[in-house]
């Protein structure tokens, strides 16, 4: 059996993290391209991977939460303020919240448009609960989430980035490598 390294993730959880870090990217990129791509031809083969894609971010981020549920965490080894741990803590809420609002609400849009739902192997995600054709405010609702709700993303976890970078390059002490790295660990 290996013995944990303390003050470090579980394997799962961290295998979660970084996969999600390079999807998310990607699948704001891939959205921004499907809507202001010329020619349209190419938007509209990008839209269905987009589609897809957040079905599958959605998944991971389901998996990732029931993990860190159910999965011992690092304690906090952090000495700052506590101001700085609260904004620390509502980023990371922000940044879950949106992961999984941004999917649900794209799918929302999607099943609205009439698109088709269709996913690997013929499986047909069901439509859930989407406003009727005449509730133009939960449908405005819906793409305003999804919009807005995308740039604020992006800007939360280029904070939780520039935090984490920060403390590595302010404190010398392996914190990235140490917390949510794959390697051995040095120690500090």
């Amino acid at each position: 059996m290996k013995v944990r390294t303390p003050g470090r993730y579980p394997f799962e959880l961290r295998l979660l993290h970084w996969l999600l870090a390079l999807l998310l990217p990607a699948q704001v990129m891939l959205g921004f391209a499907a809507e202001h791509w010329t020619p349209r031809a190419v938007s509209d083969a990008l839209f269905p991977l987009h589609f897809k894609l957040g079905v599958l971010i959605l998944c991971l981020m389901i998996l990732r939460l029931g993990l860190r549920l159910r999965l011992p965490v690092p304690a906090d080894d952090s000495d700052a303020p506590r101001w700085h741990r609260r904004i620390r803590s509502c980023v990371h809420a922000l940044i879950y919240l949106l992961v999984l609002a941004l999917p649900i609400s794209g799918h929302v849009i999607w099943v609205w448009m009439g698109a088709d739902r269709t996913l690997i192997g013929g499986l047909q995600l069901p439509a859930f609960s989407v406003p009727s054709d005449d509730d133009e405010t939960g449908r405005a609702l819906a793409w305003y989430v999804h919009v807005y709700g995308a740039w604020t993303l992006s800007a939360l976890v280029s904070l939780h980035v520039a935090a984490a970078v920060f403390r590595q390059w302010r404190r010398k002490d392996g914190y990235i490598a140490r917390r949510m790295g794959f390697g051995r660990v040095r120690s500090a």
